[in-house]
């Protein structure tokens, strides 16, 4: 027994124990919790269920203090307790968005400009106009009247906007140009008197003078467009 004990060679026994032991010390610290299951903090817990259970509060809610559910959503007597019990406060995802929706829908219903070119009488009126239509109208330069009519015709087909106002020197040929599409519905505008023709047509896409107009007569058919509530 003792010669086999002389055979082992135990101080290199202790020296391979010692270098497993300081591998272990430089490995970083793993949890033995599974980081998906620990709850996330978001703040505000967004429940979509028409009925609100006290599981489901469990498994939503974690540990925020918060919860955002239906205003026609149904809360049973068990999530009621719980809401108490934890001191969750309980809000209505309707009421926290129906401002931004309101907002995102003004932009979406207001009226687009395409400039090709304008005078200095025209530069004056869009102006006033990005002044005065508290954010339902907005415009961008174009390159050409191809380029534009191109964009009009595309955007309408999607219904990002309600429509679109090409200004450029070449009103008729962009008007028929964007009447080739067949969600476009072009009219072109060049005085007031032409204004019912909007309207009678439902427009989309309307063509204006880029020159050529007085200021009154731009200002005009902008307060038509806003008072008509197409602007």
């Amino acid at each position: 027994m003792r010669l086999l004990l002389d055979q082992i060679d135990i101080d290199g026994i202790v020296q391979s124990v010692l270098q497993q032991l300081q591998r272990r010390e430089d490995r970083p610290l793993i949890s033995a919790i599974n980081p998906a299951s620990q709850p996330k903090l978001n703040n505000v817990a967004v429940i979509q269920s028409a009925v609100v259970t006290a599981d489901l509060l469990v498994e939503k809610a974690g540990i925020n203090k918060t919860v955002r559910i239906s205003p026609k959503a149904i809360i049973t007597p068990a999530a009621r307790d719980y809401l108490r019990e934890k001191n969750i406060t309980v809000e209505s995802f309707d009421s926290a968005t129906t401002q931004n929706q309101s907002k995102n829908e003004s932009k979406q219903n207001g009226w687009h400009g395409l400039v090709v070119s304008a005078s200095e009488t025209l530069n004056s009126c869009l102006q006033n106009l990005e002044k005065s239509s508290n954010g339902r109208w907005s415009q961008e330069l174009s390159d050409s009247t191809s380029a534009a009519v191109k964009l009009a015709r595309q955007e309408v087909a999607r219904g990002n906007k309600r429509g679109y106002i090409i200004f450029t020197d070449k009103a008729a040929t962009a008007c028929c140009e964007v009447n080739r599409s067949e969600q476009v519905r072009g009219v072109v505008i060049s005085r007031a008197a032409d204004l019912p023709a909007i309207a009678e047509v439902n427009a989309n896409v309307i063509c204006l003078p880029a020159s050529g107009l007085s200021f009154m007569e731009y200002r005009q058919i902008f307060h038509h467009l806003m008072t008509e509530n197409t602007l």
